[in-house]
């Protein structure tokens, strides 16, 4: 019995022993909180997709993921020579993962943004997210100081070849609420212009929505008779477009950009401020500063 007892006791002792060592569990004991990942800078990346590139970290079939592509670097528009041969990691600064803000189908191509900031995103998906609270989130100018701040509204243009040689008037109840099936009524189209009859059975328009439920424009045209046979997504809001950029290419956004059309303010990269160790001259001038005295080692 008495042996059961120490051997027992033992066990406990060791097993003590390394929760205490474990760094996890000791940063805990002493009142300090894990190491979290530090925040990196936020970056937006326009990326012209092509179709049959599906908008999935995974792909089930042999159709590649516009991550792959991405990182590929196959289609790296630089901004200036020293970004030439540089990988992604170098290129972008992203060591996190990337998210695309806001889907497109398979079939569809054309404008995509996709960032490592998961806020941004929300802001961008979301009309309803209260954003103005984020500190990252940039006041219009224009809101004055009686008005509590909204996020803005970022529309999508789409370019699409549809079924049917319609007019004006055959394309009017598209403009309004349009049922897309699963219970779901759309807003009102923000614009909708006739570009051309390709032919006498097939219409090119540009429809302007506010929305970005699945395959919403395809509903929408199916909902009035008519079909997609081909969509591209041409700009994002009234700035960012494929200008420049041509199919499987893409490019970073420069802050400015960022901050005018997304209505956010770039979140800096603070890796490389965490876990630093200040150098003596700098603790000696931290001191100075402070008024307290310079502690010296007694030997």
């Amino acid at each position: 019995m008495a042996i059961l007892k120490n051997s027992l006791l033992k066990t406990i002792a060791i097993l003590f022993t390394w929760w205490l060592c474990d760094p996890f569990k000791s940063k805990l004991i002493h009142g300090l909180s894990p190491t979290k990942t530090p925040a990196e800078r936020s970056v937006v990346i326009l990326y012209n997709k092509p179709p049959n590139v599906i908008t999935s970290h995974k792909s089930d079939d042999s159709r590649p993921t516009v991550y792959e592509e991405i990182q590929s670097m196959r289609g790296f528009l630089p901004s200036d020579l020293n970004q030439l041969n540089l990988n992604f990691k170098q290129a972008t600064g992203i060591r996190s993962k990337l998210h695309a803000i806001g889907r497109l189908d398979a079939d569809t191509s054309g404008l995509l943004l996709l960032t490592n900031d998961g806020r941004l995103l929300h802001h961008v998906t979301n009309p309803n997210a209260k954003t103005e609270e984020h500190e990252h989130y940039l006041v219009s100018t224009s809101t004055t100081t009686m008005t509590t701040p909204t996020a803005p509204i970022i529309n999508k243009t789409y370019r699409a070849l549809i079924m049917g040689c319609h007019t004006e008037e055959s394309l009017e109840p598209i403009k309004n609420d349009v049922d897309i099936g699963s219970n779901y009524i759309t807003k009102p189209v923000d614009d909708l212009q006739i570009i051309e009859h390709p032919n006498h059975k097939s219409t090119i328009v540009s429809i302007t929505i506010s929305e970005g439920k699945n395959r919403q424009v395809r509903k929408m045209f199916h909902a009035i008779g008519s079909g997609v046979m081909k969509l591209q997504r041409t700009k994002i809001g009234e700035h960012l477009t494929l200008e420049g950029v041509q199919e499987g290419e893409w490019r970073v956004l420069i802050d400015s950009e960022v901050q005018r059309y997304l209505n956010w303010n770039i979140r800096a990269d603070v890796a490389a401020t965490i876990g630093s160790v200040p150098s003596k001259e700098n603790r000696r001038r931290r001191a100075n500063k402070s008024g307290k005295p310079n502690r010296r080692r007694r030997r």
